[in-house]
């Protein structure tokens, strides 16, 4: 039985407080020098202690129309929203323009090479493969066309709340390539005159799903000058669901391209799970900051989802003009066992609803 010399803290508002133990060499050994880690854990403390808001300095909102476009706009930012395509297309921030495509759902990733090996193929919840898609556990998801998911537009409306909040109603549906299944989407965007944008979305499949999918949530492809990279939550290496708890909650920092791992086989890469908050900015400090109403993984790479999923070899990766933004509400792991991935690390094609919050960053010091 030990004593922690820690006592407890005065609480500040919306802080989360974790203790972290760790244990380390005394002396130096053959195998390691003085103060070498060799184990640690994070306790998370019971204490908090809510924000309390006050009024909140909004400005005013302009809502006009344009070439197909609804264009919502306050004090330094801009959002521009194809009414056509059914979704958000532009992002100006202190006049820079922050994304190349907007938020779309997401239930894609480049399989990873324990998808393409046939070791797992009999244990992977095959229903009704394709011939032709040979037989690894990523078949499934071939047969099924997920891959291939093409949206057909239900719904765009947009209603002024009040002088400081705008409302944007998407409905669409995401086809499989087979055509037998479709994921029905419906985004409500709620924009203030902050600039703070909430994304409501909920997402339920339909029809002749797969058995799991390798991710859900949003994919966007940002401006490659919004590079670096922060975020609270696991790291800072490479983390997956199923093999997550041997990386510490912290705050960390890096950049798009040192996000990147050097598989042999290209295949998706970089997740980063259990955050609270991810930031990506400019050299100057202009970006966005994505959060959650809960925990969400995120990865970015400077490779195209196509790039990753055709390559063979790395020499086949090509860096394109933006970055690949994913942000999962759910990511399914990356095998457990030769079993492949335990069932409850797989996303299950159920109902998911989420919020995500996008806040403009202007002179934001990373």
């Amino acid at each position: 039985i030990i004593t922690v010399p820690f006592k407890k803290p005065e609480l500040a508002e919306g802080v989360e407080y974790r203790l972290l133990m760790s244990f380390r060499q005394k002396s130096k050994s053959l195998w390691a020098d003085n103060g070498f880690e060799i184990a640690w854990d994070q306790l998370e403390l019971p204490w908090e202690r809510p924000v309390q808001k006050g009024a909140e300095n909004q400005g005013s909102l302009n809502v006009s129309e344009k070439n197909g476009l609804t264009i919502i706009s306050g004090k330094d930012f801009m959002y521009s929203f194809d009414k056509l395509r059914g979704m958000i297309s532009s992002i100006v921030i202190n006049g820079k323009e922050m994304i190349k495509r907007g938020a779309e759902l997401n239930v894609w990733h480049a399989p990873l090479a324990n998808e393409t090996d046939e070791w797992g193929f009999s244990f992977a919840n095959i229903m009704r493969p394709v011939e032709g898609y040979g037989h690894t556990a990523s078949t499934i998801w071939y047969s099924a066309g997920l891959d291939k998911l093409h949206k057909i537009s239900e719904l765009f409306s947009v209603t002024k709340v009040d002088d400081n909040t705008v409302k944007v109603e998407i409905k669409n549906l995401m086809v499989l390539g087979t055509n037998r299944g479709a994921l029905n989407n419906h985004f409500v965007y709620t924009i203030t005159g902050s600039g703070e944008m909430t994304i409501d979305h909920s997402v339920i499949p339909n029809g002749d799903m797969p058995a799991w999918l390798p991710r859900i949530g949003l994919d966007w492809i940002l401006n490659k000058n919004i590079s670096n990279v922060e975020w609270y939550g696991r790291g800072p290496q490479e983390n997956y669901p199923d093999r997550k708890t041997g990386y510490k909650t912290g705050v960390y920092k890096s950049s798009v391209k040192d996000l990147y791992e050097p598989y042999l086989i290209p295949q998706d890469y970089g997740l980063r799970t259990d955050n609270r908050w991810v930031r990506l900015i400019d050299d100057n400090g202009t970006g966005l900051e994505f959060s959650g109403d809960k925990l969400f993984n995120f990865s970015a790479q400077p490779y195209s989802t196509e790039n990753l999923t055709k390559a063979l070899y790395t020499y086949q990766l090509h860096p394109f003009d933006g970055i690949t933004f994913n942000f999962d509400y759910a990511t399914s792991g990356v095998g457990c066992t030769a079993l492949l991935v335990f069932q409850a690390y797989k996303v299950m094609p159920m109902r998911y609803d989420f919020r995500t919050i996008v806040r403009p960053l202007i002179n934001y010091k990373n």
